[in-house]
This record gives C-alpha cells, structure tokens and sequence, in this order.
C-alpha cells in the first residue's frame, strides 16, 4: 500500500466518526499545504474543481479502498475504517501521522461549509472553478505556442499547471496516447481535462512511434531522430501542421507529450514549425518536477 493511501486511512482512523469524501479531501489538502510532513513522499496533489481543491487520484485510491476492505461507505455515504486501516496505519511514519492527528483535531469539529470557508478564504486560487463561490478568477493566456510534458507528474498536478497557466485547450501529439501513470491514457485525459473546461484534440499523425524513440542515449541520437522527424513527419504532414497552427492561434493551446524536457521531444520541432507559421513566441510550461 502506498503511503498517501496510509495516510487517507489515519486521517479516517483519528476521526473516529463517519467522514465525507468532500471533508476528507479538504484534510488531506491541509495535511499538504499546511504540515511540515506535507503528507510524506509522493502525497496527493491538488486542483482547484467544484469545490474547492480536489484530487481525482485521491478519490480514485478511495474507491480502491474501499474495494480492497480497507474502508466502508456507510448509508450517509460516509467513509469508516475497517479493522484492516487499524491495523496499517501504524507502519505509516510518525511525522505524517502526527501531522494528520493535528488537522482531524482541527478540523474536525467543523460543518462542511464552514470547512470550505475557511479552505476558499485560505486558498484562493483554488476557487477559479468552484460552482460554490468564486474568489479569484481564472487565468486565460493570450497565444503562445505553449508545451508541456507530463514525465513524473500526477494528471492533478499536470492539469493544475495548466489551469495556472491559462491553458484552454490540450493538443496531444503522441503517436499512441497510452500511459502507465493514472490519468494520461487518451480518453481518461480528454474526460479529465473536459471536467475542467479544457478541451482536448488529439493529432497522432504528428507523433513518434516508440519503436523510433528505443536505445536514445546521447544527444546526438536524439537530434538525429528529430532531423528525421521534420524531413519525414513535419514537412509531409503539412495539413496536420496547418491545423495546429490554427488551433494554436484560436486560443490558449499547448501541445502536449510525455518527456519532461522539451529538448528531448519531438514537440520542440514541431514547436518550432508551428511559430514559423504563426508568429507567435514558442513558451515551455516547464520541466522542474515536483
């Protein structure tokens, strides 16, 4: 069991009372924003949705608790440990279990809005999408040629960079838009991105296939590959560049693929052929992980 998930599991485990899927987001945000632990390695990250910050990993780990037995949704549909959740929360580290005692024994007392309350006023930036009460409003960038790269982020905190960045529209260019980490799977990142008013175009004839990317080691082979590429795929595929550019100019679009350094990615190529055409300033969403 992961850790973030140990952690779900104190949080339920010290309230000692049924718990809402809504409150215990809102804890474990806390325990992110405001614990030194911040959750330990690897924790949940958060974006601004319906009600505040939200994790669509974090609920998806909820429902496999729940299958798994480690949690029990009652007839509020409120969650409660099992005796199993008991019995893991003590291999979780002391740090981030006295960090979540301290935010049940904060919060727990509150009624939900006025827990929301205090998260919205706390946190602003993560109303931009609430139905509830907006504080700030949010970002929509002017045209770039925007990219970015998923490689070691959460769907969360990828989704949330580009809500930060003004961001309107994903452009995938992958050849075959399949991904091991929850979240990047073609149609689970058109539903996700479609929760937040992002819109999602997927153009694979503008990709690489991963049978071209295997054994790249130095530069040099990766600049041969992307010599390739602008001879084989961006000067044949006109139409298809043609209409990234369009889609480019329309609104705020980034164009979207796995590796986090765009030097190491066919998008840079494409980036650059895309500005040639539209005149406008290529802009990478950046590459320093979390």
């Amino acid at each position: 069991m992961l850790n973030r998930q140990k952690t779900l599991l104190t949080l339920l485990v010290t309230a000692s009372r049924g718990v809402s899927k809504l409150e215990l987001t809102k804890w474990a945000f806390l325990v992110r924003q405001e614990t030194t632990s911040q959750g330990g390695n690897a924790f949940y990250d958060f974006l601004p949705y319906k009600y505040g910050p939200f994790s669509f990993c974090l609920y998806r780990e909820i429902d496999g608790l729940v299958r798994d037995g480690y949690v029990d949704v009652m007839g509020d549909s409120s969650l409660n440990p099992t005796d199993l959740a008991v019995d893991v929360v003590e291999s979780l580290s002391r740090n981030v279990r006295k960090d979540s005692l301290r935010i049940v024994q904060r919060f727990k007392a509150l009624k939900s809005d006025y827990l929301i309350d205090y998260v919205y006023n706390q946190y602003p930036s993560y109303t931009v999408n609430s139905e509830r009460q907006k504080l700030v409003k949010r970002k929509v960038a002017e045209p770039k040629v925007f990219t970015a790269g998923y490689e070691q982020m959460s769907v969360d905190a990828f989704l949330n960079r580009l809500i930060d960045n003004g961001i309107q529209r994903i452009i995938d260019v992958r050849n075959n838009p399949i991904a091991r980490r929850y979240g990047f799977h073609k149609s689970t990142l058109s539903r996700l991105a479609g929760y937040l008013n992002i819109e999602y175009v997927h153009i694979p004839e503008l990709g690489i296939d991963s049978s071209r990317r295997r054994n790249l080691i130095t530069d040099g082979d990766y600049q041969k590959l992307f010599n390739h590429y602008e001879q084989e795929t961006i000067l044949v595929q006109k139409e298809a560049v043609d209409r990234v550019a369009s889609l480019v100019k329309e609104k705020a679009s980034v164009l979207v693929c796995m590796e986090a350094n765009p030097i190491c990615c066919h998008r840079s190529r494409l980036a650059n052929a895309v500005a040639e055409l539209t005149d406008l300033n290529i802009h990478d969403l950046g590459y320093c992980m979390k």
